[in-house]
C-alpha cells in the first residue's frame, strides 16, 4: 500500500492544514495542497481505514494558491498555509474550529476572528533537532532531520544565532547522537539550551504581539461584572490574569501551577501543584479556604483538563474564561459541564500565523 504513486483531488481541507482526497474509499491526507486541486501523490502511511501521501505534482492549482515566500516550505513541517493567502488561512482555521465547536449540544455564538499583525518573522522561541550533525525539523514521514536556514517564522533578533548553527557545526563536537536544541529570547538576549524541556528558561507565548491581543481579549471577557475574587489554574507567571490584576487592584487572585522552582518563594497568591493530580482539588480546599471564586481563568497545555468540571462544581463561579491551545480537547471538557453552561462568547486569536495551530477564547456563563 505504501510507496504507491495515485491520482488525487482535494476535497477540503482537515483540521490539520492537509487537503483531503479519497483514494480507493478512504480519505487520504495530503500536505501543501488546496481544496480544488488535482495531481499526483505518493502513499506514505496506511492507518485504521486512513490513508497519508506526500504531494508529488500537480496538474490542476487552486485559485488561492500562492508562491510560498519561504525557500522551506515544500519540504518543511513546521508551517502549513504559506502557500496560500492569509485570508485563505483564516478562513481554513475558522473552519477548524467551527467543526470542533458542532461537537457541543448547546448553542455557539459567531466566533470572533483576531487576525496576526504579522504572518512572519513573529516567534521569539524556536525548538530544533539535531541527529548527527543535522539541525532542524524533524519530518515525521522520513524520519529524518529536515534544515531549514533562512527559516523566515522566527523574529530577526534569533536570526544571528540561528544561522551560526548552520554556519559554524562545531556544536556537534559537544551534542553528538540526537537530541534538540532551543532558542528563545531572554532578557539578557538569545538564550540557546540543548536538550532541555522544552520552556526550560520558563513557558512564553512565541508570539509576544499577539499574546498581548490575547491578553487584552481576556479583560474584555469581564465586560461590566463586578469581580471580587479570581482563580487561575495553569497560571504560570500570571500572563493571562496579570492584566486583570492591573485593572482592578482590588481583585483577590490565587493562581496554581507545577511550578517546584518556585516553592520556595511560594505566597498566598500563588499555590505549587500539579492539577492533573486526582488529588489536586482535595488538596488546593486544604490550602485555600476560600469557598466560590467569581471567575474561573483556565489555560491548560495541549492534553487540557478533563477535571475542569470537578473545579467548577466545587466553586461555582459566575464566568469561565477558558484559554486553548487544542480545539478538540477544550471541546471534551467543556462536554462535562453539563446543560447548566451557557457559552457567551467566542474568539479565535490566531497567535501562530502560517501553521494550523491557533488559540482559543471560550467564555462561559451558568444559569
Amino acid at each position: 500500500m505504501t510507496n504507491r504513486k495515485v491520482s488525487f483531488t482535494i476535497e477540503s481541507m482537515d483540521a490539520m492544514g492537509q487537503g483531503v482526497a479519497h483514494i480507493d474509499g478512504k480519505p487520504c491526507f495530503i500536505a501543501k495542497t488546496l481544496p480544488g486541486e488535482e495531481g499526483k501523490a505518493t502513499i506514505t502511511r496506511a492507518s485504521k481505514g486512513v490513508l497519508f501521501a506526500r504531494l508529488d505534482t500537480l496538474e490542476k492549482t487552486a485559485d488561492n494558491r500562492e508562491e510560498s515566500v519561504c525557500p522551506n516550505f515544500d519540504s518543511c513541517p513546521g508551517c502549513h498555509f504559506l502557500h496560500t493567502d492569509y485570508q485563505s488561512e483564516l478562513s481554513y482555521k475558522l473552519d477548524a474550529l467551527s467543526g470542533h465547536l458542532k461537537r457541543l449540544d448547546i448553542t455557539v455564538p459567531d466566533i470572533e476572528v483576531k487576525a496576526a499583525e504579522q504572518r512572519l518573522g513573529y516567534r521569539n522561541r524556536i525548538q530544533l533537532h539535531y541527529r548527527h550533525k543535522y539541525i532542524g525539523m524533524i519530518d515525521p514521514v522520513a524520519d529524518s532531520v529536515q534544515e531549514i536556514p533562512g527559516c523566515l517564522a522566527i523574529d530577526e533578533k534569533l536570526h544571528d544565532t540561528f544561522e551560526g548553527l548552520y554556519q559554524d557545526r562545531s556544536w556537534t563536537a559537544d551534542h553528538q547522537g540526537q537530541g534538540h536544541c532551543e532558542l528563545y529570547l531572554a532578557d539578557e538576549g538569545v538564550s540557546v539550551q540543548w536538550d532541555k524541556p522544552y520552556a526550560h528558561g520558563g513557558f512564553t507565548q512565541v508570539n509576544s504581539v499577539m499574546n498581548e491581543v490575547l491578553r487584552e481579549a481576556v479583560l474584555e471577557q469581564l465586560g461590566e461584572m463586578l469581580v471580587d475574587s479570581m482563580l487561575d489554574l495553569f497560571s504560570g507567571e500570571g500572563n493571562l490574569s496579570d492584566l486583570i490584576v492591573e485593572q482592578y487592584p482590588e481583585v483577590e487572585r490565587v493562581m496554581v501551577d507545577y511550578a517546584p522552582d518556585r516553592v520556595k518563594n511560594e505566597e498566598l497568591s500563588f499555590l505549587h501543584l500539579d492539577l492533573f493530580a486526582e488529588t489536586a482539588l482535595k488538596t488546593f480546599k486544604a490550602r485555600c479556604k476560600a469557598e466560590r471564586f467569581d471567575v474561573l481563568l483556565v489555560d491548560p497545555p495541549r492534553k487540557g483538563f478533563t477535571l475542569l468540571h470537578q473545579w467548577v462544581k466545587a466553586f461555582k463561579p459566575k464566568k469561565l474564561i477558558y484559554v486553548s491551545c487544542s480545539a478538540a480537547t477544550m471541546v471534551r471538557d467543556l462536554q462535562q459541564l453539563g446543560n447548566k453552561a451557557r457559552i457567551e462568547h467566542v474568539s479565535l486569536i490566531d497567535l501562530f500565523p502560517g501553521t494550523y495551530h491557533y488559540e482559543t477564547l471560550v467564555t462561559v456563563t451558568f444559569k
